[in-house]
């Protein structure tokens, strides 16, 4: 551990130094206040050992200015003083110190409370490792939660969130975006011939595809059941139908058995819908219900279309 021992005596701050370092600490030395100040603004120290009267800047600024600083996590603070009133310590502990050592000072009573100040600021480490640690997992947890595990797309609470951020800004900044349903095929029929094991591996299979065949600002996400939507951002009605024509080529070009269908290979239906800058007052869930009619003309009209 690094130790930042500051005092304008000498031989004090020569004492000091040997003692600490014979105990296997690195030691960095401070003849006064703004030395020391200017030495923790550039080094990584954890742990100060500080005279409180020293030129310039005396041990209590010192003191005051160093938990001044928020983003350096937590200093262990010990203020060497001569003083041993008692309502010095208590203006000492006031303004932030830790703990105190009297000068001259003991080598036994220096020894206990450096190395009690030593596990104050492993137990912090260790709680700020496990804090990141906690951190990470919920930030996987959110994930997660927003996440389809079988097509390994987004799932509608995530779908919710960003049609809403979406649509916003396309009402703030008078942009179009468009939004295409699609639905499988005759799924359950699949799921009754094939089995839900080989029905979750086209669900997947399905989904790739789909990522593959959008931009990467495109967005698709599992509705419910065998139903997706996706979010085509800056699109107008005619070119989000071009996609939803693209997404429908794909999974037919995937030629996957399925001896359900008309055409006996796996198919999807799309119903595409666009918002219209024209009409700002309307809401995104205007545009999904106006795409989710679409996809029913497109079923309606023998499956495998792609209809607005």
């Amino acid at each position: 551990m690094r130790i930042l021992a500051a005092d304008d005596d000498l031989i004090t701050r020569k004492l000091l130094q040997k003692t600490l370092e014979d105990w296997g600490y690195e030691v960095l030395v401070a003849e006064n206040g703004r030395q020391a100040l200017e030495i923790f603004e550039r080094q990584n120290v954890k742990f100060i050992i500080a005279d409180w009267m020293m030129p310039e800047i005396d041990g209590l600024s010192l003191c005051r200015m160093i938990r001044s600083v928020t983003d350096r996590g937590y200093v262990y603070f010990i203020i060497l003083t001569a003083r041993d009133k008692k309502e010095d310590i208590i203006e000492g502990l006031k303004i932030g110190a830790d703990d105190y050592v009297t000068k001259p000072f003991e080598r036994n009573e220096l020894q206990v409370r450096v190395r009690t100040g030593e596990r104050i600021l492993n137990l912090e480490k260790e709680l700020n490792e496990k804090n990141e640690s906690l951190r990470r997992l919920n930030l996987q947890l959110e994930e997660l939660v927003r996440m389809d595990t079988v097509m390994g797309i987004g799932n509608r609470l995530s779908f919710y969130e960003n049609i809403e951020k979406i649509h916003h800004r396309a009402c703030r900044y008078a942009q179009s975006y468009g939004i295409i349903m699609c639905d499988i095929d005759n799924f359950k029929l699949y799921n009754d011939t094939y089995g839900h094991l080989a029905g979750d591996n086209i669900l997947r299979r399905v989904a790739n595809s789909i990522r593959l065949s959008i931009r990467m600002s495109d967005e698709v996400f599992r509705y419910g059941g065998e139903e997706m939507v996706i979010i085509i951002p800056d699109q107008d009605l005619t070119s989000t139908l071009t996609v939803a024509e693209k997404v429908r080529e794909s999974i037919e070009a995937l030629s996957i058995e399925h001896k359900g269908s008309a055409n006996g290979i796996l198919t999807i239906s799309c119903g595409a819908a666009a918002f219209d800058m024209e009409k700002l007052e309307n809401k995104w869930e205007e545009i999904l219900e106006d795409a989710d009619k679409a996809l029913y003309k497109a079923k309606a009209a023998g499956k495998n279309k792609a209809y607005s």
